[in-house]
């Protein structure tokens, strides 16, 4: 803001510019008039005019043309007020609190010294609160630098690393195109003696045809014959000469450098690393949102994606699965309802088109669809009413895996899931009644865990604090495995409780690990995970059977309802906030959903067959 000029208030320097200001004469003082003042009025305390005028307070209104004391005090606006701003005649400037609730200052006084005292006593418990947070800002600023360094320092130690070897692999392949160049030099003489058969055979030459002269003339016979037979080893020297070379005719002179998937190592060094939030609660994609300021009041229906999605089931809890894919795209995949439940669609949220569809996927209906990062490749898991799982290649449209009659009875496989180790996975899949199956990555079967007596309809994987757990949802509770070992962790269930348990999920809340379970029994049951003790149940405040949700900052969960709506409870106060609807039937399940510039949203599906796109904070896709 401008600094606003202030002429000295003594008539005879009214156009020198103020230096200082009196807040007991209330005068503005110039250079020549502050030495006498000093000396005059030494209690006087000055105030500089080296800051913003408007930030120091003179008693007088700072409304231009008003210039009168501040005697009044309004009560609407909480602020100070002169004569001319309580004045009926509304000509520049004046009468802008003529409506309000105005007061002398001397009738406000006492109120303001209580209120001051009770802000002296917030201020002193903000200054500790405030204190305290400023230190933990300023760990939290801390670790986040060393967190940055540590993780600079690993990337360089792995590079460092991988160069070495690749310096290490290049020395031995040189060396070895040396051996191999060695093998085909086995003799380093033959050029060298090669190069000198022209000579030698041409003075070979020319010596017999003289020695034939000399023989007819009978002179020296046993000179001729021994200059006969150097001839005759010369001829054979140079024929042994001659059949070295012959054999290089048959060699191969080729050194090949076989880089085979060379194109494949320079796409996974591209690829290699990542670099993400670092989150030591629980590794599951879907697990939690978080939403700075999030609003439940600005929760929007957007559009209608589909009116053909699932077959309807009220059982079928993943019929629906949102990812990026390799190429970038943004993809909604759903079960069509219009291809009698057996075709699966890909839906770009972005682009708001179809961009593929595997037909006739399953030979009977689909019950879930789950999508995973393997690689280079983004896979599909689905299940179907058929007894069977399949695994698919997205970017091909490739089925790599089909596992088929897993279960001996008419409904077939609800939900599946992987279980990523190393390299590697598992795949386990869970049904009405019987066993969980574990089945490893080439579709062979591994063992059963659990009881094969309670009736199952969802399973899910969950990693904390390095810790895998295989989480199963049926009417015996929710049952919890170790990993690797496949034992029993724990059965979360109330006594007496014979419900469906459709859906579980565990979050990180003030530092507990919780795991949030939902179902039939129309309420939201809220456990210690490590404790494995009940802390909470929250009502839904009507009979209605809950499926599916999704969380927002660890606190807010948005839920599927038979009734027909979307429910949002506050977990920390255990209380529903919110309902709202699109759907005329069950609401099936909610799924996240993020777009290309990071916005996030949410859709819901249901047994009308729609599916719906709700925004959560900013509404810009189109």
């Amino acid at each position: 803001m401008e600094n606003k000029k202030q002429n000295c208030s003594l008539e005879e320097h009214n156009e020198i510019d103020a230096t200082n200001f009196c807040p007991i004469c209330k005068i503005y003082i110039c250079n020549k008039c502050e030495k006498y003042h000093s000396i005059l009025f030494k209690k006087h305390q000055l105030l500089s005019l080296d800051k913003d005028i408007n930030e120091i307070f003179t008693g007088f209104c700072k409304i231009e043309n008003h210039n009168n004391e501040l005697d009044y005090f309004c009560k609407d606006h909480n602020e100070l007020c002169c004569a001319k701003c309580i004045s009926r005649i509304k000509r520049k400037g004046n009468g802008q609190h003529i409506n309000c609730n105005v007061c002398n200052i001397e009738d406000i006084i006492d109120e303001k010294k209580n209120n001051l005292k009770n802000n002296i006593n917030t201020l002193k418990e903000l200054s500790n609160t405030f204190q305290s947070s400023i230190d933990k800002l300023n760990i939290i600023l801390e670790n986040i630098n060393n967190n940055k360094e540590k993780v600079k320092l690993e990337i360089q130690k792995i590079f460092t690393k991988i160069r070495n070897e690749l310096n290490n692999r290049e020395d031995e392949l040189l060396l070895e195109v040396d051996k191999e160049h060695e093998k085909m030099n086995f003799n380093d003489n033959i050029l060298k003696e090669s190069q000198k058969l022209p000579n030698k055979i041409k003075l070979s030459l020319e010596k017999g045809e003289k020695l034939i002269n000399e023989m007819d003339n009978n002179i020296n016979l046993n000179s001729l014959v021994y200059d006969c037979i150097n001839i005759e080893n010369e001829i054979k020297n140079i024929n042994l000469i001659n059949e070295k070379i012959k054999k290089f005719y048959s060699i191969n002179t080729q050194i090949k450098f076989n880089s085979e998937n060379k194109e494949d190592i320079l796409e996974s060094i591209k690829k290699f690393g990542y670099i993400n939030e670092e989150n030591d609660n629980i590794i599951d994609i879907n697990n939690n949102m978080n939403i700075l300021e999030f609003n439940d009041n600005k929760i929007e229906c957007i559009k209608k994606i589909s009116d053909h999605c699932g077959h309807g089931n009220t059982y079928v809890y993943d019929g629906i699965c949102f990812f990026i894919s390799k190429q970038n795209e943004y993809v909604l995949s759903y079960i069509d309802s219009n291809s009698s439940n057996k075709s699966i669609i890909f839906y770009d949220i972005n682009q708001n088109k179809e961009i593929k569809k595997f037909n006739n996927a399953h030979e009977k209906g689909i019950h879930s669809i789950r999508y995973y990062d393997y690689k280079l490749y983004d896979i599909i898991l689905t299940t179907s009413h058929n007894n069977d799982i399949k695994l698919w290649n997205y970017n091909e449209g490739l089925n790599i895996i089909t596992i088929s009659n897993i279960f001996n009875d008419e409904y077939g496989v609800y939900s599946s899931c992987l279980l990523f180790e190393n390299n590697s996975f598992y795949i386990i899949c869970v049904g009405e009644r019987d066993y969980i199956k574990i089945y490893d990555h080439s579709g062979n079967y591994v063992k059963n865990i659990g009881n094969n007596e309670e009736k199952r309809r969802y399973i899910n994987i969950f990693e904390i604090i390095q810790n895998k757990y295989i989480i199963s949802g049926g009417t015996k509770g929710i049952n919890v495995f170790n990993y690797p070992s496949f034992t029993n962790y724990n059965c979360f269930i109330e006594e007496n409780d014979n419900s469906y348990h459709n859906y579980a999920k565990i979050i990180k809340n003030n530092n507990i690990y919780n795991l949030i379970d939902v179902g039939h029994f129309n309420k939201i049951k809220i456990w210690d995970f490590f404790k494995k003790n009940l802390i909470k149940i929250i009502s839904s405040n009507n009979n209605s059977i809950l499926r599916g949700f999704i969380m927002i900052n660890n606190i807010y969960l948005i839920i599927g309802s038979d009734d027909k709506n979307c429910k949002i409870f506050d977990i920390n106060n255990g209380i529903l906030i919110k309902e709202f609807n699109k759907h005329s039937s069950q609401v099936l399940g909610i799924k996240p959903i993020i777009d290309i510039n990071k916005n996030k949203y949410f859709v819901s599906y249901g047994k009308d067959k729609n599916i719906y796109l709700w925004s959560l904070n900013q509404n810009l896709l189109k």
